[in-house]
This record gives C-alpha cells, structure tokens and sequence, in this order.
C-alpha cells in the first residue's frame, strides 16, 4: 500500500523520497526533521536531503549514522514493510544512481560539518577504514562524551587503593595455588578489577564471568578495612537480568573461602535495573550523570551487550572519580535494541588482535574463552565458539553439524543437537513437530509431565498441589526446557505456537483429571479457571511492576493456592528453596510463555532449549540472533528449520554503523 501525502515545505523533496517511503525505509519522522532545518541553511539538492534523512534515519536502525555508500545493500534487509510494491515501482529509481557522487555532494553541504563546527546539524567522521560516517550532531555528542568517559576511567587511579598482595593471596585462594602464575583468566580479571578504574570481562555463556566476579567482590570486600568498607552497587541492563544477578550472587555462597561477614555481606547486594540505578524517568531525566555522581566505590553492570550508547554514556559519567566500572558481556550476542554496538566496539579491536593490548584501554579488557560447560555438551560449545570465530566456512561447517549430517567433538548430533526437520512449505509446523516441541514439556521431568501425574492420583484432593515444595518442583521443571522463537507472529512464531501448545496442554490435563475422577476418556471436564487463566497455564511478565515486585522476562506458572488460582514466581532472593505467589488480579502485563523470542531470552539459560527458524526471509534473523539462541542452552538443543535458511543467516552478521571504535582505538 502506498504511503499517503506528507504535505512537506518542500514538495520536490517528497515525490523524490517517495520511492523509499514506498520501500519502507525512510519513516515519516525522517523527512519531516530534514525538510523542517533545510530552509534555515539554504540546501534545495534534493539528493543531499535525502543523504540527510538516512543520517537522521540511523538510530532508529540502531546505526549512530549512515555510510552512503553502502547503505543500499543493508537498508532493504533492515525495511520495516514489507507488502508488495505497487505495479511499475522502479525500485532503481528510488535510489540515487552515483554513491560516490551522492556522498560527495551530501558532505559538501552547508547543513554538514566537520567534528568541531557547533552550529551544523550534521557531522561528517572520517573512520579508520578510509570510510565517512554521516551522523547528527545529537549522536556525535553521545558518541564523543562516551568515548572520553571510557578513556577517562581507563586512564584513571582508584581512589580506595587495595593491597597487591592480598588480593594475589585472596585469589589463590579462591582460583586456585597456582591461579595468579599461570595467568588464570579470572587471576587477570581480579588483577584489573583491583588496580584499575574500568575493567571489561568479555566472554560467552558458561565461561564463568559471574562466577569469576563474585568471587573477586570478595576479594575486593575482604581487601578493604572495616573503617573504609567497600560501596558495591550491581546493576543489569533489564529487570530480569537484574534477578539472575542477584541468584548468582546468592548462589553457593558457603563454597567461598571468606567470613561470614563477607558472606552476609555480599548477600546483602539487590542488583538493581539501570534505569533505577541511575534515578532514569520516563521523560529521559536522569538523576545521577556527570553532575551527581553515584554513592559507590565500586559499579558492576552485567549483560553489557544489551545497553545502547545513550544509557552507556549516562552510566559512565555517572561513576564517581576514583571509583571503578566493571563491565561483564559478550560482544557476539544480540546487541541493544536501541542505537549503538558499544560493547563490540570497546573489545573488538583487541578480541581481533587489532588494538594495542599495552593501551589503558586495551589493558583493561580481560577476554574469557575457557568454556567450563563444554564438557557437559562439548557440541554446543563447539558450535557456540566456531560461529564466534566467523571463519568463511563457518556458515556451512554449523549447518552439517546441526543437520546431523557430521560428526562435531566426539559426539553424533542427536545426543545433544536434533534438527527436528524443516516446516511445510506453506510456512507452517506439521502436527508432529509441534508435538515434538511440546513433548518436553509433558514428559514425566517435565512440569506438565509432574502436573500430569499430581492431577490423575485418585487419592489427590489437590492439597498437595498448594504446597510451596509443589510449586517449586513444577518452577524448576519448567525453567528447564524453553521454546524460542525469532518473531512474535505467525505460525512459526510466539503466537501461533502458543496456541498450539495451550491446546495440547489442556488436553493433557483434562486427561488427568477425567482418570482421577474415574470417567470415559470422551467425557466432559473443566481445568480450574480464575479470570480467563488456567490452571498449570506458563506466564512470561512482558512490563516491569515494581510495586509487585515482578520485572520484565519474570516467568512463572498458574498454580493453585490456598484460596484459588494464583501466579506462582520463583523467590526474587535466590534463596535454594523459595516461591512466591501473586494475585492473578495483580499481575502487570504478560502473556502465554510456551514459547518466548529468542530477543526475550537473552541473558536466560536453560538445560535444554528448541529453536525455531523464521521460515522466511527475516530482518532480524543474523548470526548474532541465532548466535544468542543456540547458547541459551547448557545441555541440550533441538531446531526446527530448514538447512538453507541456517546457512544462508549464519552468513549474515549484523552490521550496524559506529565511530565510537575509531574514537577509542583511533
């Protein structure tokens, strides 16, 4: 369909942008901004505004600006519609038909500047690569006050300035006698942690990141003398990641070599979500920044590679002087939904062996590559640290081991990667593979499986499904195996395998219940119900309710109480054994969690996980998503897809365009 009339100043300069806003690429917003600031600086080219309205277009992308030249081959897979093109469009003309020319007319512009001239709205960057980034000024003052933050706590002393010795003698106590010689990764991790202002542990799932660090607040804590105790605030990117700070800290805490005082004290520690570290409103003030500092000596940020570069520089400037950032992340995960790859670009010149390891900067990246899960499921991990490595073959070589057509790491691929076939050719799942998605869930380990049989006992008047230890057994069994999914819509999506599910799942149950009630397998029954929930029915919180207590990604399971139906959630504390229940009536936003994205569950991780491919040609489907989505699991990993399709994404890394690497390393 296409766009209706904007009813620009400008008109030339609609029906020229007409064929992008036909092709879904440029928004609305885009022209409207570039033709309300053209007349104050006299720019008519109509090809220039249109450079311009890419360069406001880039946040919205995720890009900090535009590279014109290349902006063609990336923009039609990042389109936002995709409908049919009208009759006739030439799809040639929309486009500009000389990038260098347009690039250079675009940079010669009076309304574009160089890095220093104030008073125009847009800034050319010259990058290391000989390449020009095209940005707004807002972006290239959020990219500029980033980068001299980070430069400033890498180049900076501690003010609380912590004994050598003790920490080397802490941290052969804690990694081992041999730890600090043998340069152990976590030896180096607590050697920057304690010496530097800004310390960057980089490394994928199961390399022992929060393990390594809360053994190193430990050391810190312990460093420090009663008189001047040690300010710890720890903080995640989300709400979720926040409560699987604070279960990791609170983890086997009585298997550390320290007092108990620094038990109690570390256990004292509420991971909080960056937006309430920082005092953030909804209208983007920010009570702490470069003005208020925050109240710790020491900040620890955990899932980095989810923070986009305006929330990054809030928190750097945010740091006390003196007092130090520890930042824990793995740049080949899914990057921020808003603007900016900041975590890729502060450790990708050294993960790359392209940036000086003697820099401050470069000394304060500690890269963690030993797995310690690999020997649980070598496969994964094998498959995990080949798509990192990103060699040419890498796109085939993962599609033959997770079709199952090779061998990878001693191991045949059904033990612990399955390919559970391709969908129809209509875009849809056969019955049997939604009944093999489902089957986890039902198996006598799995939390309908246990529901199952609680529910079919003759003698079960269902007080033994109102008790916390129940509820508890059925939250483990659940957190256990996850569905992810890359869109939300569409059969292959969260919807419409949620409903598939919810369809088996109440059949199951009903099951159940006609055995315990002694009735004809055709017989009529009914699950309990309380405001359209049902009884044994995943909940997956999707808005953060802190008056609650429950936060976005929170997952939980309807169960029944001792006065009805309610929403049982895992103990927000960590604690070994803890569930918590809440009023259905209570619950903020939500929805049926079967399934969840593969975006939702970053961060999470699960024994065992079922992937399911697009099934079509997708945007969002790069080698970071499914990157992100095979390493959610620790055990074992089933998928659904075609072969085609896996190789076809796994060729296809997400670019998104920076300066902030140039600014850092250049």
């Amino acid at each position: 369909m296409e766009p209706g009339p904007l009813y620009l100043n400008d008109r030339a300069f609609e029906e020229r942008a007409e064929g992008l806003r036909v092709l879904g690429i440029l928004s609305d917003t885009d022209l409207l901004v570039v033709d309300a600031v053209a007349p104050r600086f006299g720019e008519t080219d109509l090809d220039v505004l249109l450079g311009l309205a890419f360069a406001v277009r880039a946040p919205r992308a995720g890009h900090i600006g535009v590279n014109l030249r290349t902006i063609r081959r990336h923009a039609v897979d990042e389109r936002v519609q995709h409908e049919e093109l009208p009759e006739g469009f030439d799809v040639d003309a929309a486009w500009p038909s000389d990038t260098e020319e347009w690039e250079r007319r675009v940079l010669a512009s009076s309304m574009v500047g160089a890095v220093g001239e104030e008073r125009v709205p847009f800034v050319a960057q010259p990058l290391r690569d000989g390449s020009v980034l095209l940005l707004t000024r807002r972006m290239w003052r959020e990219q500029e006050r980033l980068a001299l933050a980070l430069k400033g706590l890498a180049t900076g002393t501690p003010a609380l300035v912590l004994s050598e010795e003790a920490i080397d003698e802490g941290t052969r106590r804690m990694f081992g006698d041999n730890a600090v010689e043998d340069g152990v990764e976590a030896a180096q991790a607590a050697r920057a942690v304690s010496s530097r202002r800004l310390t960057v542990v980089t490394g994928g799932p199961g390399t022992g990141k929060t393990y390594s660090i809360k053994r190193i607040l430990a050391l810190l804590i312990e460093a420090c003398s009663e008189e001047q105790p040690l300010r710890v605030e720890l903080a995640a990117p989300t709400g979720k990641a926040a409560v699987r700070m604070a279960e990791a800290i609170a983890e086997n805490l009585d298997d550390l070599d320290v007092s108990e005082g620094i038990r109690e004290q570390l256990a004292s520690l509420e991971p909080r979500t960056l937006h309430r570290l920082l005092g953030m409103r909804p209208d983007g003030y920010c009570h702490h920044g470069k003005e208020r500092r925050l109240a710790a000596d020491l900040v620890v940020v955990d899932e980095a590679s989810m923070i986009d570069i305006a929330l990054f520089r809030q928190l750097c400037e945010a740091i006390a002087p003196g007092a130090r950032l520890v930042l824990l992340g793995d740049r080949d995960q899914l990057a921020s939904v808003e603007a900016g790859t900041v975590l890729a670009d502060i450790v990708s010149e050294v993960l790359d062996g392209g940036g000086s390891r003697e820099s401050a900067l470069g000394q304060s990246i500690v890269p963690f590559r030993t797995n310690h899960r690999s020997a649980e499921a070598p496969s994964i991990a094998a498959i995990a640290r080949t798509i990192q490595q990103g060699e040419p073959s890498m796109p085939l070589v993962v599609r033959q081991w997770m079709a199952g057509e090779v061998k990878v790491a001693g191991e045949t691929m059904p033990e612990r990667v399955l390919h559970l076939g391709a969908p129809e050719e209509s875009g849809r799942p056969t019955e049997l593979q939604v009944r093999k998605l489902m089957k986890p869930y039902l198996d006598a380990e799995g939390y309908l499986g246990k529901l199952v049989a609680a529910l079919s006992k003759q003698s079960d008047r269902h007080h033994s499904l109102q008790e916390p230890a129940t509820h508890l057994a059925l939250l483990k069994a659940f957190e256990r195996y996850r569905v992810l999914t890359v869109h939300r819509a569409g059969a292959l999506g969260v919807k419409g395998l949620n409903r598939q599910f919810t369809t088996f799942a109440q059949d199951a149950l009903k099951a159940a219940v006609r055995e315990r009630q002694g009735k004809a397998p055709d017989a009529s029954v009914s699950l309990p119900r309380y405001l359209g929930f049902w009884l044994g029915q995943p909940i997956l919180v999707t808005r953060n309710a802190y008056d609650v207590g429950l936060m976005n990604g929170d997952a939980g399971l309807v169960l029944r109480g001792r006065q009805g139906l309610v929403a049982v959630f895992p103990n927000a504390s960590g604690e070994e054994v803890g569930c918590r229940e809440v009023g259905l009536g209570r619950l903020p936003e939500h929805e049926t969690a079967f399934c969840m994205t593969i975006h939702k569950s970053q961060g999470s991780q699960f024994g065992r996980v079922a992937m399911v491919l697009a099934g079509r040609e997708s945007p969002i489907q790069s080698r970071e998503l499914l990157y992100t989505g095979i390493t959610r699991s620790s055990s074992r990993l089933d998928w659904l897809g075609d072969p085609d399709e896996l190789q076809r994404d796994l060729d296809r890394p997400i670019t998104r365009a920076s300066g902030l690497a140039s600014l850092l390393w250049g």
